[in-house]
Order: C-alpha cells, then structure tokens, then sequence
C-alpha cells in the first residue's frame, strides 16, 4: 500500500485560493469580474480560474448548509 502526499502549499497556492475564495463571496459583477481576471493572471489562464472560483463557491454553499457534494 502506497500513501500518496498532497505536495506542500506554496505562496501562490495560499494566494490562489485567497482570490478564489474572495471572488467566489463576491456578489458585485464588476468585484469578481477583477478578482476572476486577476486569478486569471496569477494562474496565467482565465478558464481555470473561473472554473476554480466556481469549485469555490460550490464548496463554501455546502460547508454553510452542511452538505457533502463529494
């Protein structure tokens, strides 16, 4: 049986999910626009910085209403 590690968070993994998460809260178009394009710069890719501020917010609905979409 192998054990398999998550790789230590770097800088910028603590930093994405700090843009993800915030544009994920945000109820301003304009607000996460800016934070999505900024993730966008960041990750060097707009899609997967949408898709991740999207995985975001479906995570941080369940963790408020308790369920488990895993």
């Amino acid at each position: 049986m192998t054990t398999t590690t998550k790789p230590a968070p770097t800088p910028d993994d603590d930093l994405v999910q700090l843009i993800a998460t915030r544009a994920a809260q945000q109820w301003d178009p304009q607000a996460k626009s800016a934070l999505t394009g900024l993730l966008a710069e960041v990750l060097d890719d707009y899609d997967t910085a949408a898709q991740l501020i999207e995985e975001t917010g479906q995570r941080l609905l369940a963790a408020e209403y308790g369920e488990d979409n895993q």
